[in-house]
């Protein structure tokens, strides 16, 4: 693997954060586009490199605040038989540098001219609320990666927490917290608006993926990936720090 070659394949992780060998479950392998190489390509390039070039490759990438981590068939469930796969995960142990812009997350949210630290509220809830929808109603603790697969909501399901998480901010009235009151200025479909857009941040994030035999009646059907899984155990809350710093300091504003 030359110097040319590492850069396609870290532009690859950066976009996807997983490649694998043979695609499990019914996920096609992604096709090779326009600057950017095939699944296939990707995984045949960090399989065949050489000890000192996977090397490389990972000193490149920790200076990045990222770590490279490989699992076979047999370390967890939706790896199938034969393949492999590689995950792009922040390494707890290291800062991300400033070029992870928090941006794409704010434009997602905002529906009007919201401040960063009302935004970064809305992501902070509807985050809180899918870890209760994903690990608190199955009794499942973060350490319970392998139960991946088992961990699935509808849209409407998140919808309706949150719709009830404001409900009991507003019986709370005065007592609530004021960084949350912000939270309490949702019309019409705002609230449907948000999760929507939450939950797609989180597919092109690759924590979640769409399960297609949903039925109509409940919304869309999302299912926790292996990544997201890995992430929650590996780093959990601690990676949010930067939005809770937001939310703690409300006069840290950015222009729309």
């Amino acid at each position: 693997m030359n110097m040319t070659e590492m850069g396609e394949v870290v532009a690859y992780l950066l976009r996807y954060r997983t490649a694998e060998r043979q695609p499990g479950g019914r996920r096609k392998r992604r096709a090779a586009r326009e600057g950017q190489l095939a699944e296939r390509d990707v995984c045949a390039l960090i399989d065949d490199a050489h000890e000192s070039e996977r090397d490389a490759l990972r000193d490149f990438l920790a200076g990045q605040g990222l770590r490279l981590r490989i699992f076979e068939p047999g370390d967890y469930p939706g790896i199938a038989p034969g393949s492999r796969l590689y995950a792009l995960l922040p390494d707890p142990e290291l800062e991300l540098p400033p070029l992870y812009t928090r941006d794409p997350v704010f434009d997602a949210l905002r529906l009007r001219q919201e401040s960063r630290a009302e935004l970064a509220q809305w992501y902070l809830q509807l985050w809180l609320l899918m870890q209760t929808l994903l690990y608190t109603r199955l009794n499942r603790a973060p350490s319970d990666v392998s139960r991946y697969q088992e961990a699935a909501f509808s849209t409407t399901e998140l919808i309706e927490l949150m719709r009830e998480q404001l409900e009991t901010l507003r019986m709370m009235e005065d007592a609530a917290p004021e960084t949350r009151r912000a939270l309490l200025d949702e019309r019409g479909e705002d609230i449907s608006r948000r999760v929507r857009a939450f939950l797609d941040i989180q597919v092109r994030a690759g924590q979640l993926e769409p399960v297609r035999d949903s039925h109509d009646d409940a919304g869309d059907i999302w299912q926790q990936t292996l990544l997201g899984a890995l992430e929650v155990e590996q780093v959990g809350v601690h990676h949010l720090s930067h939005l809770q710093s937001l939310v703690e300091s409300p006069a840290e504003e950015a222009s729309a």
